[in-house]
């Protein structure tokens, strides 16, 4: 079964951290920034229901401009070439004053229909925690019915249900629950 992944990066970084940087923050731990593997999280993903392979993996995130925030810039520079060099299809977007990603979640959108349409996958999987990919999804379901295939979207997960589900400690899940639902109280995730 051809798989199609697709990461909101900037995502998924603020769930790893929320869900596992030491508090108070200890700069020198791994989830203090993105240090992720993003093919093997993808691997993973694709490995948990067989016979899926993975066709195509697709990594989105903002990258602020140098002059506003070089170290920053540096870093999400230079980790998307690395993918880009290992075959992995990025997307960057810009950051704007208020550190907030422009253009991120409508690509990843737009792949995915683009993606349903031309009949590259089989499967897909969303790493996000957004909900904006909503109307992306029902137009996604509708393209493959009128193409005779047919899609299953799974609903939204709660962040922490997701986090219990893959082994964080029972004592961390109060700091996670609270942290998420600050987030969620300021609108959403901030990018940084």
């Amino acid at each position: 079964m051809r798989t199609l992944v697709l990461i909101d990066g900037q995502n998924l970084y603020h769930l790893a951290r929320i869900a596992w940087a030491p508090v108070p923050v200890d700069r020198s731990s791994p989830y203090s920034w993105p240090s992720y593997d993003v093919e093997d999280l993808a691997a993973s993903l694709v490995a948990r229901l067989p016979p899926r392979t993975l066709t195509e993996l697709r990594f989105y995130t903002g990258v602020p401009a140098a002059a506003v925030d070089p170290f920053w810039h540096g870093f999400w520079t230079n980790k998307c070439r690395q993918l880009r060099n290992r075959g992995v299809h990025v997307y960057t977007g810009r950051v704007n004053s208020a550190r907030q990603e422009k253009g991120v979640d409508v690509s990843l959108a737009l792949d995915l229909v683009q993606a349903t349409h031309e009949q590259r996958y089989d499967a897909a999987i969303i790493v996000s925690q957004d909900a904006d990919f909503g109307p992306a999804v029902r137009l996604a379901k509708h393209i493959a019915r009128s193409q005779k295939r047919y899609l299953l979207a799974v609903g939204r997960t709660r962040p922490v249900d997701t986090i219990q589900r893959h082994g964080l400690p029972p004592q961390a899940v109060p700091s996670a629950q609270a942290a998420v639902a600050s987030q969620r109280r300021a609108g959403s995730f901030a990018p940084w």
